[in-house]
This record gives C-alpha cells, structure tokens and sequence, in this order.
C-alpha cells in the first residue's frame, strides 16, 4: 500500500530533480522513490561491509585503498 508523505525542497533542489526526471523519463515522484531506496540499502549494508574488510584485513585480505593503488 502507498502512503503519501509530504516533502519541502530548496528551490535549486526541486529545480535539479525536475531536469533529471526530464533526462530519465521518470516521474519526480519515482526518481525520489528510488533514491530513498538506493539510500536506504546503501545504509543497511554498510556495517556489513566494515565488518567483513575487517575480517579480510586480519586475514591479510586486500582493502579498498589496496585495490585502488594497484589499479591506479
């Protein structure tokens, strides 16, 4: 079930989501719909994710700054 919430933006914001709703041919209202979402998962997994570089760092894993200066 949809619930509907109401939602205040600064100017340049609302401005900014506009044009990029244009730009992807979605709704303002589906563009918010899936950056909470995006946001959301990006936040759940995060503690997941220290957790597991800290497992691999004790086991001599490689972290993220490892991995980029090889690629770099």
């Amino acid at each position: 079930m949809q619930e509907v919430i109401t939602l205040s933006l600064p100017a340049d914001i609302k401005a900014s989501l506009e044009a990029r709703s244009q730009i992807e041919a979605i709704s303002s209202t589906e563009l918010i719909e899936r950056a909470i979402r995006e946001y959301l998962l990006v936040h759940r997994f995060r503690p997941l994710r220290e957790k597991m570089l800290a497992i691999a760092d004790q086991q001599g894993g490689y972290s993220d700054e490892d991995i980029f200066e090889m690629v770099s």
